[in-house]
């Protein structure tokens, strides 16, 4: 506390045809485009506005933020949205978005955001129309547009450009509430996306829905992930009288077409009002893609409290609002009071559940929580790395249990070289991966949690991975984090929680070449130019000729007002190529979008350039 919550449409057009990995076969010259061959890997809300405020007393609805848009950085700096790797489409990240609150007509809140990895996508966040068992997962409406997720990041504002005294009462609080780190004042940044329109036909093609949540940043927590604790939803399919699930010529059954499906849901017990604080917006399936949560009755949230000397018995506390106008308005975060004997219940190991009213869809206990289980995520889930030998990298785990820090725990740790057939893996199985060079080449370490619940996973590469394909560089790993106090889990079955799950591309090794030839540069090109027709149309970068033009014109000096490269030897100062190929790697005009070349990969490039302007004829460096 205390929050904003807004609503809208975000607009995004990630090119597709880098999501078949037979595409980046060099034989494959004429790939296949998919559904989006122009797309660009923009990111941009459309019509946000914010609906309500909310401060430690309740909703302010007289607050002059009430009502003001939330903008985010456009033409010609989009934010973008990359996948990590073809075999790991399940964490995509945006980068370089910067959020803008225009306040009054004098004073704009503005910061730009780390980047943020999906989490918690789910494919049957839509009730299906078709009846066929096995298409449950896909819809009548295809997966993205069955699709929903969320984002969380943080929004570093500069402090001299947020004044104390705004004209909203609100907006004062919220700077005079969260933290600030080396000038920069923190805000945590939430924005839950659904029903994603992808077919080009569509009035609302390259736009979905969005809903976020704007609050404060206490120190010690995690900025990636929600620091409470979690609902499970109940099962995906048929359970048999023990609980298990139901197998039929080796394959789960799943539930009758027409019931909806959930997923994970996260609270907290906010002792210092004495609340519950319920975030639905992600668990509760749609009647129709982006449209009202499937009514399910009436939904009441209860406290389970086992007891040894008899039945289990049930504290009801309150019914919850899961309304449509709930979702917009308020991103569907719902606060129930709470009374003595329900704040000790929930606090001394009792279990929250929600239960429908309707007993025509199944098990009506929705989402429940299983007390007493820690439970964890990772922070920043993508990982790229260098292939050199001893080149390491690191990632924080955070740990809990109900709703606090645990410290002292220790997670197992399992490497996964990823195949076509690995679990998690988002293409389909047929596809080779990983080569037998990649095995052993990945070796990974964790801490154990400190006081504040963080846990350090250290990755080093301990030798050359090699790569899948001549214009696939590198390979992909999965580190799955795992409790070790229950069963370790099959790993050749198991679906991984992509919240417990590193994903870690390795380039493969490779010396930087300070005089490389046209060939070395133009084959390291030829995999953006056929898969991504949006740069190619701007410039061919396989074209000896357009690409000298192109890398030594224009000057930064005059066209950028950038100052000269001076990094790895290297001092370049003009040429439009090498602009945007030495941005920062979370700059959101980085090129390539892909953000899929190495970086001694990048400096050979780089010396061919400045190779380049050492025998044109160019002014001198301003």
């Amino acid at each position: 506390m205390p929050r904003l919550h807004f609503s809208g449409r975000f607009f995004t057009d990630p090119s597709t045809v880098n999501n078949d990995p037979t595409h980046y076969n060099p034989d494959v010259t004429n790939p296949s485009p998919w559904q989006e061959p122009e797309g660009q890997h923009r990111f941009q809300f459309q019509n946000c506005i914010i609906n309500s405020a909310v401060n430690q007393d309740g909703p302010v609805p007289n607050d002059p933020v009430v009502g003001v848009a939330v903008n985010t950085n456009a033409v010609p700096d989009y934010a973008r949205i990359v996948d990590l790797d073809v075999y790991q489409q399940g964490v995509s990240t945006l980068f370089g978005l910067i959020i803008n609150i225009p306040v009054s007509d004098t004073l704009t809140i503005s910061g730009n955001t780390d980047p943020a990895a999906l989490n918690s996508c789910w494919f049957t966040a839509v009730l299906p129309t078709r009846s066929w068992g096995s298409d449950y997962g896909e819809d009548s409406f295809g997966g993205d547009m069955n699709a929903c997720g969320f984002f969380q990041t943080v929004i570093r504002i500069a402090e001299t450009s947020w004044p104390q005294s705004s004209g909203s009462a609100l907006i004062d609080q919220l700077r005079a509430s969260t933290i600030t780190v080396d000038g920069q004042l923190l805000l945590s940044l939430k924005m839950v996306v659904d029903g994603y329109e992808n077919v080009p036909q569509d009035a609302n093609f390259r736009t979905g829905r969005i809903v976020g949540t704007i609050g404060t940043v206490n120190a010690n927590e995690p900025l990636y992930n929600p620091p409470g604790r979690y609902l499970q939803p109940r099962s995906f399919y048929e359970l048999d009288a023990n609980g298990n699930v139901v197998i039929v010529n080796k394959n789960p059954v799943p539930l009758p077409w027409y019931y909806p499906s959930f997923n994970e849901a996260i609270f907290k017990v906010d002792t210092t009002r004495n609340v519950l604080v319920l975030d639905l917006a992600n668990s509760i399936c749609r009647q129709s893609a982006a449209g009202d949560p499937v009514d399910l009755g009436t939904i009441t949230a209860s406290v389970t409290l086992p007891d040894s000397s008899g039945p289990v018995a049930e504290l009801p506390i309150s019914t919850v609002d899961y309304s449509a106008f709930s979702y917009s308005n308020s991103a569907l975060i719902t606060e129930l009071p709470l009374n003595s004997d329900q704040l000790n219940a929930l606090q001394s190991g009792g279990a929250l559940t929600l239960t429908s009213s309707r007993n025509d869809l199944g098990n009506p206990v929705v989402l429940s929580e299983t007390g007493g289980i820690p439970s964890f995520a990772v922070e920043v889930r993508p990982v790229r790395m260098a292939g050199d030998p001893g080149t390491t990298a690191t990632t924080q785990v955070y740990i809990s249990q109900n709703g606090a820090p645990l410290a002292g725990k220790i997670l197992g740790l399992n490497i996964a070289s990823v195949h076509g057939d690995t679990p998690g893996a988002t293409v389909p199985p047929y596809n080779p991966g990983d080569t037998p060079q990649a095995d052993g080449a990945l070796q990974a370490t964790i801490t154990p949690s400190d006081a504040n619940g963080f846990a350090t996973v250290t990755l080093t590469v301990v030798k050359d991975p090699g790569q899948r394909t001549p214009q696939l560089d590198g390979q992909l790993y999965f580190i799955n984090l795992y409790d070790p106090e229950l069963p370790e889990p099959d790993w050749a079955t198991f679906n991984p929680i992509q919240e417990h799950l590193i994903s870690c591309l390795v380039w493969s090794q490779y010396a930087v070449n300070t005089n490389p030839s046209w060939e070395e540069v133009q084959n390291m090109m030829a995999p953006y130019m056929k898969l991504y027709a949006s740069m190619r149309n701007l410039v061919d970068l396989t074209d000896p000729h357009t690409f000298s033009i192109f890398a030594i014109n224009p000057p930064w000096d005059r066209t950028y007002n950038a100052p000269p490269y001076k990094q790895n030897g290297l001092n370049i100062w003009c040429g439009a190529i090498p602009y945007y190929l030495t941005r920062d790697f979370n700059n959101s005009l980085y090129m390539p979008i892909t953000r899929d070349l190495s970086p001694n990969k990048l400096t050979t490039v780089l010396y061919f350039v400045q190779n380049l302007q050492s025998t044109a004829s160019l002014p001198p460096e301003q």
